[in-house]
């Protein structure tokens, strides 16, 4: 859904970055406009750089986990998301960043001007306090306990 943050972006008159290449670059270069930039791929310390500098990521897909915006929040970066799948759970803290609903153009470009708002509502220490539960120690950690408690219970 790359296109509705693309077109939130452009009725908003903001500038917008895509990073990233895939099956939709055509199609979304034919939607762009001067407010819209195209990076294709970056290398993981300049997308870090992006995510550092950026008002926010726009998050308009709906994915089962959606590594995305756990990566922007470690980085200090806000996120507006559309508020299913993954999404529901990593995007969760409000102070890390916001969720909307439905996933059309419309709540999107109105999830940006609540988030413009209020620009003191997202705390960098918290959006990478909050990201860190994602990261892979604990993870590994949790999954070692699942497995202890599973296999004591056999």
């Amino acid at each position: 859904r790359v296109e509705q943050a693309i077109r939130a972006c452009q009725r908003l008159g903001r500038q917008a970055v895509v990073i990233g290449a895939g099956q939709q670059w055509t199609k979304l270069h034919r939607l762009a406009d001067d407010h819209v930039q195209f990076l294709g791929a970056v290398s993981d310390a300049s997308l870090r750089e992006y995510y550092r500098r950026c008002r926010a990521l726009l998050f308009p897909g709906e994915e089962d986990f959606g590594i995305v915006p756990v990566e922007a929040m470690a980085c200090g970066c806000p996120v507006i998301a559309y508020g299913a799948g993954g999404a529901l759970e990593t995007v969760a803290d409000p102070s890390a960043g916001m969720l909307y609903t439905p996933q059309t153009v419309d709540a999107l470009i109105a999830a940006i001007e609540r988030f413009e708002a209020q620009p003191n509502a997202f705390s960098e220490d918290r959006m990478t306090t909050w990201a860190g539960q994602f990261g892979r120690d604990r993870f590994l950690d949790r999954m070692r306990q699942v497995l202890d408690g599973a296999s004591s219970g056999v």
